[in-house]
């Protein structure tokens, strides 16, 4: 059978699609900066992230040879994980949610079972790295998901052609794509497009979340954005399709 008629098979597999659900919300922007606020980060960056990311927050810790791609450098204040625009800086918020959550696949762990202040504490050190001091970006609106149905994941199929994901991705959705062989991110590393095949997202599979890394993009990545080159409406029938794609694995 063509890979082509694979991705035609998609339209006929039962739509008894779950939701990812969220984690619980946090909805302020941390606790109010003062020193004290600042020395707990402090002494927990030195105690969890300098080993990777450096004193500095350069990127240069004493693991950071060890890891590929190599952990963030925190002085260019460049982030992957973001509800704001592509180029944008992103929320406290942003930043919270990645602390706690970590990156699927890299080898950024999660640290939910940090107290929330401490993680709060931890925003503040890894913004003053990059020079930000109260500035934040504005996280884009996004509507609320259409029902994924067979023309939803349809046309979402036709974005995926039009924005030619494949070049990356594959036809498939394999992380096999042409260029995928020659992708480096902004530090002239190697590094891969992800395989749609497996469910599993830097962002997390969060309908929501995938919607933002195809909106935003990750900077510093080539994932673009593609906000001016997509509807809200053609976005989310991307998501509705990109979400029956490990259902098709399995199947």
């Amino acid at each position: 059978m063509k890979l082509r008629s694979l991705r035609v098979s998609i339209l006929a597999l039962p739509f008894m699609l779950p939701l990812a659900l969220a984690g619980a919300a946090v909805a302020s922007d941390g606790p109010e900066i003062t020193d004290e606020l600042v020395a707990l980060g402090e002494a927990s960056y030195a105690r969890e992230c300098a080993a990777c990311h450096g004193v500095e927050g350069d990127g240069e810790g004493p693991a950071a040879h060890y890891l590929n791609p190599r952990p963030r450098n925190f002085q260019l204040a460049v982030y992957k994980l973001r509800s704001t625009p592509n180029g944008e800086l992103p929320t406290k918020l942003d930043v919270y949610n990645t602390i706690t959550n970590g990156i699927e696949n890299s080898m950024m762990p999660a640290f939910a079972s940090l107290p929330e202040n401490e993680r709060w504490a931890l925003v503040e050190v890894i913004r003053r790295f990059g020079g930000i001091e109260e500035e934040q970006g504005e996280a884009i609106t996004v509507s609320a998901r259409p029902e994924p149905t067979k023309d939803s994941i349809a046309n979402g199929m036709k974005v995926y052609d039009r924005l030619d994901c494949a070049s990356c991705h594959g036809v498939e959705g394999w992380g096999n794509g042409d260029s995928s062989l020659t992708l480096e991110n902004d530090a002239k590393e190697r590094v891969w497009a992800a395989n749609l095949q497996t469910g599993v997202y830097k962002g997390g599979s969060d309908p929501v979340e995938l919607y933002k890394r195809i909106a935003n993009g990750l900077d510093g990545t080539p994932m673009p954005s593609y906000s001016a080159e997509a509807s809200p409406q053609e976005i989310w029938d991307l998501v509705n399709y990109l979400t029956v794609l490990p259902e098709q694995a399995a199947w």
